[in-house]
């Protein structure tokens, strides 16, 4: 019978290890699936994804991507046993085969059963069935160190949908069972090598090692834009760009002086129904609220707590003290000074929110920390607070910022997201917090760090697009073909629009990541509604070669160069006296689009010119 060992290629120590412990003849190495190199990205392009609301019963926890990669390393030696057609032995690297074992003997019983473990550790003995002496039927077993799979139970594994559903081996096998005729030996004849002697791969070593994969929304609520400019201000900072649920809202709660938050609860309601329940919400409050980490940082740290729901807690309980002694008295209260909840920031999964707003009502003017907080002590929710402010850090005396760091002296911590909460001695401190904090932020701050350029008082350059990105897009627009301008065009130009290519949600996405920001920091009170239109312009020798001086319907406009290798055709700001003749292929101009901001293209010589033109949208529903 063949031998697979799963060894993950830079595991020599691992394989090392399997052959000065073993004297097994005729081992074919299965190299193993990299968990550090897995991405869901990675994983929904060779047609692979994850149970995502799948916990480990014993941790609470989610999987870790060597959970998952372990999986799929398991399961290139099932598909190697199914095209081999014969029953193959499959070793972990890690296992250790004892004097017991009996090959000849494990041979005959690959013809009368499909599935049989050599190594395992049983999680309901009580359910185990005797077969003899020797053997035994499996309950719910755990532990793939050493098992002999025959192409029969190779198929009918490799049958399932769960490619669809990822989960750890462990996991998946014991539900298979019932389909196998499945055996296991009674002694075990293999073990795995201690943690101390081969560190592992797949339990998760710290916070980080959790497989990341839902999207993590960003949420706020704040109908003043104005009073939003420290929240912005400090999140974009860490490339942070939070979704404003208040943008164009009649507030209906209270002028929040007291209670009356209700209208943000019921706000964020209505988002969640348009979310997947797998997803991840990050709300904070508008106002008084600054981010002190990105969102990768944050995410590791709420997969740590292992719960769904995770509030910040605060040291005074507010606005029902007869609640104190309901948290005081919680399980899992660790006694901080901090322990009461505070909802103006907190995270969440989806599913859950859904759960706990659906179970329960208020009103617009209506309390929102009320609300959760009889909620949480209901008890009926996957839900923590964040007792340390190691994620979320509401306002404390001995919460200070170094210029650096935001820190507390109490917990050692350096939390995430700062809730400068209370009256005008909170006020003072939060803008206190917040200028150290605005003296990083550069002037134009731009989430991939790309260059910014200001070429005039109201002009911007920012890198945009790469040369390849260019070079695709003039590819597809002519592959597309179809040049032509709309029948009721003014200044009429051969153009396509990106809606007949099929790009606008992509070139949208990446308008409001790499735009917005800068837009709505230098051009403050600026806010940006989306993209109006955009469209590929070609100006050819036989079709058309300039266009006459025009103004653009648009709040700001976009022009992207996306080829160099022909002669006139500039890009003219008269009155600006600028041109883009000197910039660079990718680049985006960014200027007003409407009165101040006449342009034209002067007359094209020689080649064919290729741009990129972007109208954002002049007010809500502006779209053409």
């Amino acid at each position: 019978m063949k031998k697979f060992v799963i060894n993950l290629d830079r595991r020599a120590d691992r394989k090392e290890h399997f052959l000065n412990n073993n004297s097994l003849s005729d081992v074919t190495w299965v190299p193993a699936v990299d968990g550090k190199e897995l991405t869901i990205k990675v994983l929904n392009s060779i047609g692979v994804d994850t149970n995502r609301l799948w916990r480990d019963p014993f941790h609470n926890r989610k999987m870790t991507g060597g959970e998952i990669a372990c999986f799929l390393s398991h399961r290139k030696a099932w598909t190697e046993c199914a095209n081999l057609n014969e029953p193959v032995m499959i070793f972990e690297d890690d296992a250790v085969i004892t004097s017991d074992f009996d090959e000849q003997y494990y041979n005959s019983l690959a013809k009368e059963y499909e599935f049989i473990y050599l190594s395992r550790s049983e999680n309901e003995p009580e359910s185990v069935k005797s077969v003899d002496d020797m053997l035994e039927v499996p309950s719910y077993p755990y532990n793939l160190t050493a098992y002999i799979i025959t192409p029969e139970a190779a198929k009918k594994i490799l049958a399932t949908n769960i490619l669809n559903e990822i989960i750890p081996a462990d996991e998946y096998i014991p539900l298979m069972l019932p389909q196998l005729k499945a055996v296991a030996l009674k002694k075990n004849v293999a073990y795995q090598a201690g943690r101390d002697v081969l560190p592992t791969d797949v339990e998760p070593v710290n916070d980080a090692d959790y497989f990341v994969d839902f999207t993590v929304h960003p949420i706020t609520i704040g109908t003043d834009r104005m009073k939003c400019v420290p929240l912005n201000d400090s999140a974009a900072l860490h490339s942070v760009y939070p979704k404003n649920l208040g943008t164009n809202v009649d507030w209906k709660g209270t002028d929040m002086s007291g209670i009356g938050g209700g209208h943000k609860v019921n706000l964020l309601r209505n988002l969640l129904k348009t979310l997947p329940d797998h997803d991840v919400v990050l709300f904070t409050d508008a106002y008084d609220v600054l981010y002190n980490a990105g969102i990768e940082e944050i995410t590791t740290r709420y997969l740590g707590f292992n719960t769904k729901i995770l509030f910040s807690a605060e040291a005074d309980i507010w606005p029902d003290p007869s609640l104190a002694a309901s948290f005081e008295n919680h399980p899992n209260n660790l006694k901080t000074k901090y322990q009461y909840l505070n909802s103006g920031t907190f995270i969440g999964q989806v599913g859950e929110l859904k759960k706990m707003l659906d179970d329960s009502d208020v009103s617009d003017d209506g309390d929102d920390q009320l609300f959760y907080q009889k909620l949480f002590l209901s008890g009926k929710y996957d839900a923590k607070l964040d007792y340390e402010g190691y994620l979320f850090q509401c306002n404390e005396e001995e919460v200070s910022y170094d210029g650096f760091d935001l820190s507390n002296p109490i917990t050692n911590c350096c939390p995430c997201i700062y809730h400068g909460n209370g009256g005008e001695q909170a006020k003072t401190k939060f803008d206190e917090i917040h200028t150290k904090i605005s003296m990083n932020i550069p002037d134009l701050y731009l989430p991939t760090h790309n260059k910014i350029d200001i070429i005039e008082d109201n002009m911007i350059v920012v890198d945009f697009m790469t040369q390849s990105q260019c070079e695709d897009l003039i590819a597809i627009a002519d592959k597309h073909g179809g040049w032509g301008s709309l029948s009721y065009d003014k200044f009429p130009a051969q153009e396509i629009r990106f809606k007949e290519l099929g790009l606008w949600n992509e070139l949208e996405e990446h308008w409001k990541k790499n735009i917005y920001p800068v837009v709505e920091r230098y051009w403050k009170p600026m806010e940006m509604y989306g993209l109006r239109d955009a469209f590929v312009m070609r100006y050819a020798l036989d079709t058309q070669v300039s266009l006459s001086h025009h103004t653009d319907a648009s709040m700001v406009t976009g022009s992207v160069k996306l080829n160099d290798d022909y002669e006139g055709a500039d890009l003219v700001f008269h009155r600006q006296k600028i041109s883009n003749k000197d910039i660079a292929v990718g680049r985006c101009i960014l200027f007003p689009g409407m009165v101040t901001h006449g342009h034209e293209c002067l007359e094209l010589i020689k080649g064919t010119k290729y741009s990129l033109t972007m109208w954002s949208s002049r007010y809500p529903g502006d779209i053409l």
